[in-house]
């Protein structure tokens, strides 16, 4: 298994833990790592460069309203492989990030910004899933 697998496989298997710091501080690093993948892929051939940026600027903005993580360190991941193909595991990340974070219930200013971290999760994963199509 690659170190960018493993690496995917922690933060999902993490998505799914009862304790909410844990999963609010996994969809940050989710959020902080998708945002470098696409600054890698926004200027390669074939990608389109509007859709990598607007994935990156709506995990920046999401990881924004997010508590900075208490624990762990950053996950390490490498560049994903060429081809649509490659990018599928990081939409299916943010996909899975955003129904973690619709999952979480909070007072009501917390449901509100956890609901905004959701939607921008689904519209970043939408824009890198068209990164490279065609």
């Amino acid at each position: 298994m690659s170190m960018s697998a493993c690496a995917l496989e922690q933060l999902e298997d993490r998505l799914g833990s009862e304790d909410a710091a844990v999963v609010l501080a996994t969809a940050w690093d989710a959020f902080r790592m998708t945002t470098e993948v696409c600054d890698r892929i926004t200027f390669e051939e074939g990608s389109d460069e509007l859709q990598a940026m607007v994935a990156a600027q709506k995990c920046a903005e999401a990881r924004g309203l997010l508590p900075l993580p208490e624990t762990g360190r950053p996950v390490t991941f490498l560049p994903p492989t060429p081809g649509t193909a490659g990018l599928v595991p990081y939409v299916r990340l943010l996909e899975h990030v955003g129904g973690a974070l619709s999952g979480l219930r909070g007072d009501e200013a917390g449901a509100h910004v956890l609901a905004r971290a959701a939607e921008l999760a689904s519209g970043a994963a939408e824009a890198l899933a068209s990164v490279r199509e065609g």
